[in-house]
């Protein structure tokens, strides 16, 4: 995420980004409680099954890829407009992009009836495109509700309902990912430039601008990573539409959502081709753009984008929380790396909140990072790798937090007091842990 720097911020709170993780429901939320259904065999009961509904999918996957949007509509209700409409715009919007899998999987769905009606949740539907990676058939998706019944004799679709933050106490579970992609709720311009993929609204006249300006960028944050694992591309979407920001990714209803946010990254989390959810590496990086808080505040859009693609190209080498989606990477290393890449001037503003007594000696804590004082969090750990960076050069500075995001910041025992912490202390800079906390220290307290 990017916020506004801390010598323009407003009100003690930075504008540049929260970062959104894509789990709408934490570990230990349980399976559905309902059990599943016996998948009994239509002709015997009447009702559609699993096994129907999939060669139902199969048939709209197959006619996406192909451009047959009358096939792509053709099992939907077509007596229910806004579910037509609905649809016709997602096939619209994603016929724009450059696919590498569009599929359904329907292997962890449950079946409940409600009357005439069978609902199959959690329904995929795996939407990779070029810019995305996953090993093992691993691939981003969303979740969503799908209500089939058999009217004159054929199955057809009655409801697509995703699975959102307001409604994840009903249809989420484990296996379960959120179904708000833009693609789903918004007519999109889509232009590419390199490996980029630039997306936008109806709001983005100027879409060339933007894209000149993250090719630029993307040169820059390629040239500092390297080598190191990333994604193949870049995903941005782009707004100045109030609305669209708070409804792409469900973002308005996060618990630390601030319209003035300038920007936000989502690393995508996959599933298997078995409809499990993969825990063990993100599947691919969303990031949106509010062009509206960039003007208002005449930032420059270049940092903001160079913010989040910091974020982008290294979530794929990033650490996922262990089981679930609360806790991962330390964030003072992510949004710190992420503030560093910009090059912005903050030592007036550090200067001054050390004085006041702001500083305590440590960095800060992933717990309250977007807390209160989440414009000195930020500004205060861009100087971790500004200091990494004086003291053995840029390069170590990418490696100290190539390195340090490969690990949790576990409740109980932040990272930097970890042992694990010492040894990459140890080998990045050539000291220890303490060493380091010290030395950092008296650089920041010294106008860093």
């Amino acid at each position: 995420m990017r916020q506004q720097s801390g010598s323009g911020a407003c009100g003690g709170w930075s504008r540049r980004s929260v970062l959104l993780t894509t789990g709408l429901v934490v570990a230990g939320c349980g399976k559905q409680e309902r059990p599943e259904l016996q998948d009994e065999g239509s002709q015997s009961t009447g009702m559609p099954t699993k096994a129907a509904l999939q060669t139902l999918l199969d048939r709209r996957a197959e006619a996406l890829q192909k451009g047959d949007e009358a096939a792509f509509l053709a099992d939907l209700n077509q007596s229910d407009d806004k579910l037509v409409q609905g649809q016709k715009l997602l096939f619209g919007n994603l016929r724009k992009l450059k696919l590498a899998t569009f599929r359904y999987v329907t292997n962890q769905a449950i079946a409940l009836p409600d009357g005439d009606v069978r609902r199959f949740l959690p329904v995929h539907e795996v939407v990779q495109l070029s810019a995305d990676a996953g090993p093992g058939g691993v691939a981003p998706a969303s979740s969503h509700r799908y209500s089939v019944a058999r009217r004159d004799g054929r199955l057809v679709i009655t409801e697509i309902l995703p699975v959102t933050r307001e409604n994840t106490k009903e249809l989420g579970g484990p296996n379960a990912l959120p179904g708000n992609a833009p693609w789903h709720l918004t007519p999109l311009t889509v232009q590419h430039v390199d490996s980029a993929c630039l997306i936008a609204d109806a709001s983005v006249s100027d879409l060339q601008r933007y894209a000149d300006a993250a090719s630029s960028e993307i040169r820059h944050v390629e040239s500092l990573w390297g080598d190191r694992l990333r994604f193949p591309g870049y995903v941005l979407f782009l707004t100045r539409d109030a609305e669209n920001f708070k409804k792409w990714f469900s973002f308005g209803s996060a618990g630390n959502f601030k319209p003035e946010v300038e920007g936000f990254q989502v690393p995508q989390y996959g599933v298997r081709q078995t409809g499990d959810v993969y825990h063990e590496q993100y599947a691919g990086s969303r990031i949106v753009v509010n062009l509206r808080t960039i003007a208002a505040f005449d930032d420059d859009p270049r940092r903001v984008i160079r913010h989040e693609l910091a974020h982008s190209i290294s979530s794929r080498a990033t650490t996922l929380s262990p089981g679930g989606w609360v806790l991962g990477a330390p964030t003072w290393a992510v949004e710190g790396f992420a503030r560093w890449t910009e090059q912005i001037n903050e030592r007036p503003y550090l200067a001054s909140r050390v004085a006041a007594g702001a500083f305590q000696g440590r960095v800060p804590a992933s717990t309250d990072f977007y807390g209160r004082d989440m414009t000195f969090n930020y500004a205060l750990s861009s100087t971790v790798f500004s200091f990494v960076e004086r003291k053995k050069g840029r390069a170590a500075a990418v490696e100290f937090y190539a390195s340090v995001i490969k690990y949790n910041d576990l409740e109980g025992e932040p990272l930097v007091d970890a042992p694990i912490f010492n040894a990459i202390c140890k080998r990045v800079l050539g000291t220890t842990s303490s060493a380091f906390a010290e030395q950092w220290a008296s650089f920041v307290r010294n106008g860093a």
